[in-house]
């Protein structure tokens, strides 16, 4: 594909164990490893997880996720009913579908209970909290480029829903907007821990950086894919993406990404449920703390 960081590339070479990789033996190795080479292990991680979860693996020794069926909605158990039914009648389609979505664009539309196989207008969410449905899909329709899954995965990735979560670096809120950015946008009386103008907050800014990473490919002083470089940039700034022309090849940025796509699939519906997943290590954003230290990033030869 045109325009791949190396988080995408090790993304499209993770999944595609989903298609290769359908014996246990062959995915007990990739996970074993994984986990052995440290900070690569901490990269793809959530992709084997989700490679387990379709071929009916035991998590055993990869770390606890509990029972992917306990505590969930009825709407969430009805979707994940009919996610099972499709699975076990077609595995391979199951998983090349998680496979295009992971390395897609994230424009696809958030997994909703169906009437006759179907989505309809009263179809409830299964992916994210029912009370943020619908700001999710409108904030991920006021540009082009990002997506009501990308909003979601984002949050997910970044919080775990969580509306009182403060980071490490101090942003506050389910959608970790940096302090000075949300003041930006939603103006200095807001309150980061309210989720709508955190999610409202955090919509603008993706879309304002992808506006700016676009035109940087246009004058090539960057290069990459448009929403992997968009991601980095909510990450560790756009100054950050500008000065090394292209995603950092840090283990940070590498595994923001990665850990940022993992959950698209989810989202859109194949694969475990989202909020059930949220504390295995990989699919949670722990602001570069796990892993060996990230390399910097070496100045460009003149």
């Amino acid at each position: 594909m045109a325009g791949e960081s190396n988080g995408t590339k090790m993304a499209v070479a993770a999944v595609g164990g989903f298609g290769c990789l359908a014996a246990p033996v062959g995915v007990a190795l990739m996970a074993g490893v994984l986990i052995l080479v440290g900070g690569l292990g901490v990269l793809l991680f959530p992709l084997v997880i989700i490679y387990m979860f379709f071929h009916g693996l035991s998590f055993s020794g990869l770390g606890s996720v509990g029972d992917l069926n306990s505590g969930l909605t009825d709407a969430e158990q009805r979707c994940e009913t009919s996610e099972q039914a499709k699975l076990e009648s077609d595995p391979q389609s199951a998983a090349d579908r998680a496979s295009r979505i992971i390395t897609g664009d994230g424009l696809g539309k958030l997994e909703v209970t169906l009437s006759n196989g179907a989505e309809h207008a009263g179809g409830e969410p299964c992916t994210v909290p029912s009370d943020l449905y619908s700001i999710i899909n409108s904030t991920g329709r006021i540009c082009d480029a990002i997506g009501p899954v990308v909003i979601a995965s984002q949050i997910q990735y970044e919080s775990g829903f969580d509306s009182k979560f403060v980071g490490l670096n101090g942003a506050k809120g389910i959608s970790q907007v940096p302090v000075e950015v949300f003041k930006k946008f939603q103006g200095e009386d807001a309150d980061p821990f309210q989720p709508k103008e955190s999610i409202a907050a955090q919509g603008k800014y993706l879309c304002d950086l992808s506006k700016q990473i676009g035109e940087m490919l246009e004058r090539n002083e960057v290069t990459g894919n448009l929403l992997d470089l968009t991601l980095t940039a909510y990450d560790v700034g756009i100054d950050t993406v500008r000065t090394a022309k292209a995603v950092p090849a840090t283990n940070d940025s590498q595994s923001y990404i990665t850990g940022v796509r993992t959950w698209f699939a989810t989202m859109e519906g194949v694969g475990p449920p989202p909020r059930k997943l949220a504390g295995v290590p990989g699919l949670r954003d722990d602001g570069g703390q796990s892993g060996p230290a990230a390399e910097p990033v070496p100045e460009p030869e003149p």
